[in-house]
């Protein structure tokens, strides 16, 4: 092929070249007969004579002695003169070639004669006497002698290219035949590395190029065996890390196409009540889904990577979401990334600790406003009157044992949290655990008129827990009910067994808790009715310490409560010999 495409080039570039030669040639001959013949009808058409007899005479003498015909026009294209048909005479030739010419310029083409079947070349020269076109002089020719010519020359060639052909023919079949058969065997092996099998290898015979080839295969066969075994050992760990991910990641192709997308990446999704179709193009419609319309368009025409929080409030979900491209060349986005992380605990927490730190504030603000006045007040003189002193001093005695309280809740939830505390673990009898609570609880005038019933048996069983924080809870709950049951009120602490439990009950009859407020009950400085909690002396961290208690011991803590039916407050205890495990 490589011989026949270069004896065909060059075939048809010296066919070309010689025709040009030739029409080159017969151009000029035709330029100087027409220019000599122009020198002889010009000063008969510049005094507007008709050349009749003598343009007859003179181009017949021209057509005989150059074997070509001749027409001889006049500044209109009427015939004056010619050496074929004598009828033409007097009428008028209109041929684009001729048109030209008469503006000036010299004009030539080449048309095919159907009549004697041969190319004829066609030539008009304008005849001008000082810028003014007075005529045209039509000649044409025959080609037949050039491309008969030309004919031979392309019989030559193409017997040439047909021997040298022939030749190529019969070398190509012996030198094929010396390099059929280890070209094969290397085929047969590329087929079977297509297949995934390179444990073949390739007989080695010569130490020509073929065989050097040979080698060079085999050794090709072992690198990409272990470079197959490596990646597919690579993969697998990125699957496996991809799948176990805690962030969601979905990845997609140029075109929009869902191409990979690991489990975190679905549950997520399906949270915020988005579903993903991995068989179609539903790539770009998930993204604008998640960071909206507008800013898809931003990263598919910036390709620079962006950051947005979704949120959902059925459920209550933050999440948030980082798109970056995979690569980009030439302007192309060639794969988009999607990472999903949930920061929904994150949030909250942020929000939980900017309620605490206002809390906090809000919560010492009162009694430092009062510790404050009162103290100025002392000082501008109230300190001389026994009795105002006295009385300023006890406000100041109280807001100051409001603040220390205070202060030692928010210490014992924060060793709680940092696990700083000290445990000391026993088997309690939480019969006399209870009686002793209810003892520490009616010392106190608010509780003097209470009735507090305790409904457990002498022979309950014990429990495993750290006898001092247990009373805390107690405690804590005891005075919630207290302070919230009016007078003639009734408070009932209960216990009963539930597995390697022991589940308690403090009931009152009190006012109750409203089912909304229920779910923040156990937050920090959380109060249901704020004002008049505060003016009982609460610090609103009582409940947050009872639950951090109850859950350091394995336990739970849950209210249940109607606004008017009184509160009922469960929390769970580990019995003697199931919570011994847990803290050895």
């Amino acid at each position: 092929m490589l011989i026949l495409f270069s004896l065909q080039l060059i075939s048809v570039y010296l066919v070309h070249s010689l025709e040009e030669y030739y029409l080159h040639n017969y151009k000029e001959s035709l330029e100087n007969q027409a220019r000599l013949l122009s020198a002889f009808v010009e000063p008969g058409l510049g005094e507007g004579q008709m050349w009749s007899e003598d343009s007859v005479r003179l181009t017949r003498e021209f057509r005989d002695l150059h074997d070509m015909e001749i027409i001889i026009l006049d500044n209109y294209a009427n015939i004056v003169g010619t050496s074929g048909r004598q009828a033409l005479l007097g009428r008028r030739l209109i041929r684009d070639e001729i048109i030209r010419a008469l503006t000036g310029h010299l004009s030539d083409t080449i048309r095919y004669d159907p009549a004697v079947q041969e190319r004829r070349y066609y030539l008009a020269y304008p005849i001008q006497d000082e810028g003014n076109t007075l005529g045209v002089v039509y000649l044409s020719g025959s080609l037949k002698p050039v491309d008969s010519t030309l004919n031979e020359v392309k019989i030559i060639l193409l017997s040439g290219v047909g021997i040298a052909l022939a030749i190529s023919f019969v070398l190509g079949i012996i030198l094929t035949r010396t390099i059929t058969s280890p070209i094969k065997e290397v085929t047969d092996q590329a087929n079977f590395m297509a297949g995934g099998d390179f444990s073949r290898k390739i007989k080695v015979q010569t130490s020509d190029e073929i065989g050097l080839l040979g080698q060079t295969f085999n050794y090709l066969a072992e690198q990409l065996s272990n470079t197959i075994n490596e990646m597919s050992s690579e993969k697998s760990k990125v699957e496996a890390i991809i799948n176990n991910m805690s962030d969601g990641v979905v990845a997609l192709d140029g075109k929009g196409y869902l191409i990979q997308i690991n489990p975190s990446a679905s549950q997520l999704l399906k949270i915020i009540n988005l579903k993903v179709d991995l068989h179609s193009s539903a790539g770009f419609s998930l993204l604008r889904s998640l960071i909206g319309r507008d800013a898809t368009r931003q990263f598919i025409r910036d390709q620079k990577p962006l950051t947005a929080e979704v949120s959902s409030h059925d459920p209550d979900c933050t999440m948030q979401v980082k798109v970056a491209p995979f690569k980009v060349e030439k302007g192309k986005l060639n794969g988009t990334l999607i990472v999903l992380h949930d920061v929904t605990r994150e949030r909250e927490l942020t929000r939980r600790q900017e309620e605490f730190v206002a809390d906090v504030s809000h919560e010492l603000r009162t009694p430092l406003a009062t510790v404050k006045s009162y103290v100025e007040t002392l000082l501008d003189g109230a300190d001389k009157e026994p009795d105002t002193r006295r009385r300023f001093l006890g406000v100041l005695a109280s807001e100051t044992e409001r603040m220390v309280s205070m202060v030692k809740d928010l210490l014992v939830l924060s060793q709680i949290d940092s696990a700083r505390v000290d445990w000391h673990m026993d088997d309690v009898n939480l019969k006399e655990l209870a009686l002793e609570a209810v003892e520490q609880t009616r010392q106190k005038a608010s509780a003097s008129s209470h009735l507090i019933e305790v409904a457990i048996k002498d022979n309950f069983p014990k429990v495993f827990v750290d006898r001092d924080k247990i009373m805390r809870v107690f405690t804590n709950l005891l005075n919630n009910a207290v302070k919230f049951t009016p007078q003639d009120g009734r408070i009932t602490l209960r216990a009963e067994e539930d597995g390697d439990f022991i589940k308690i009950l403090i009931e009152d009859t009190g006012r109750g808790i409203p089912e909304n407020e229920l779910p923040r009950i156990f937050e920090r400085f959380y109060r249901v009715e704020k004002t008049r909690s505060r003016d009982y002396g609460g610090t609103g961290l009582g409940l947050s310490i009872a639950r951090k208690m109850v859950q350091a011991h394995g336990g739970s803590i849950w209210i249940t409560s109607r606004l008017g039916f009184g509160t009922r407050v469960w929390f769970t205890l580990p019995r003697t010999g199931a919570g011994e495990g847990v803290w050895q």
